[in-house]
């Protein structure tokens, strides 16, 4: 896998301290493109333009501290040689060294559905893909870093990642985490002992012949544990050539994180323990308010339930999972 990164950590100065000159290397496998570095030590991707494309106009966009400028004479240095060509611009502008990072993994990411020629169309969707996620990473987190990890574990724990993403919630307030057909998947973790989760109504009374099951999960912090990077990392090293599954779970990711996304490294949790204590439950099995008892007048029920005395599915995920899967 190319890792923009290293490369970009290796990439010196431009000499020449010009809004439009950088310090820039080609992309392997993706050589009309570039990752740069300007003078102010900020990265950025250099979408290559092609001469029948270069009288195209997309407005420029400064939001997020992700800076975009179209139809760009660049001045590249390369091994202490110098080259002109037009390129579009996307550079992060901000001085946050975990946010840089994620800037340099979503050119990873996105470079490779952006291809080698990208069309005037291709160009605006991966823009637009960079202003949506850094202006998520400026807002409160949509879950809980705890809730995310689980999630993601559920789905590293599968030998059909790519499948599993697929039915995976595209914004995290929808009702379910997973939906595959009729069967729903709700992940659910504690941090004590107990399997005590919280949950709505909805989420324990299916309709239209719904099966949900629930995926229970202890958990604890553990400074030798995995974090959402971690997890995330695993889960791509499964992915190979499924690249619509890793744009999709490289940009919720951090989408979900908001501006967690600055101490996402610093929360960890036991690995082991999660594997050793993921139980699968189906929803008739848990305590709950019957939806029956629940007047029409009332809505928005949310209640605490504790399944020490649910019996678990004899199960593991894919075996769950097996018969709604699609052939992708």
């Amino acid at each position: 896998m190319i890792d923009l990164k290293k490369i970009y950590d290796k990439l010196p100065l431009p000499e020449k301290p010009s809004h439009n000159s950088f310090s820039a290397k080609a992309i392997k496998g993706f050589e009309n493109h570039r990752i740069a570095k300007n003078f102010n030590d900020n990265p950025s991707l250099l979408i290559f333009i092609s001469e029948i494309n270069q009288d195209f106009f997309v407005a420029n966009q400064n939001l997020f501290n992700i800076k975009v400028t179209h139809n760009v004479k660049c001045e590249i240095e390369t091994d202490k040689k110098v080259s002109q060509n037009n390129f579009s611009v996307v550079s992060y502008i901000g001085q946050n060294d975990d946010v840089k990072d994620v800037f340099l993994k979503t050119c990873q990411v996105l470079i490779k559905s952006l291809g080698q020629s990208p069309s005037n169309k291709k160009i605006k969707q991966t823009v637009d893909k960079f202003i949506e996620l850094f202006k998520a990473i400026k807002e409160p987190p949509r879950k809980s870093i705890q809730g995310l990890w689980s999630e993601l574990f559920l789905i590293e724990q599968s030998d059909f990642p790519e499948k599993i993403i697929l039915g995976w919630h595209s914004i995290p307030e929808e009702k379910f985490d997973f939906s595959f057909d009729k069967l729903r998947i709700e992940v659910k973790s504690s941090a004590t002992e107990s399997r005590t989760h919280h949950f709505s109504s909805a989420q324990l009374n299916p309709i239209n012949n719904l099966e949900i099951i629930i995926a229970s999960i202890l958990v604890n912090t553990s400074v030798a544990g995995l974090s959402v990077i971690d997890l995330m990392n695993k889960i791509i090293s499964k992915l190979d050539n499924f690249q619509k599954q890793k744009e999709k779970l490289h940009l919720l990711v951090y989408s979900t994180l908001g501006i967690d996304v600055e101490r996402v490294n610093e929360i960890k949790f036991n690995y082991e323990l999660a594997e050793e204590s993921l139980r699968f439950y189906k929803s008739e099995d848990i305590p709950k308010i019957e939806s029956t008892n629940i007047p029409k007048e009332v809505s928005n029920v949310r209640f605490t339930s504790n399944l020490i005395n649910s019996k678990p599915i004899d199960s593991v995920v894919d075996e769950l999972l097996q018969p709604y899967l699609k052939d992708n």
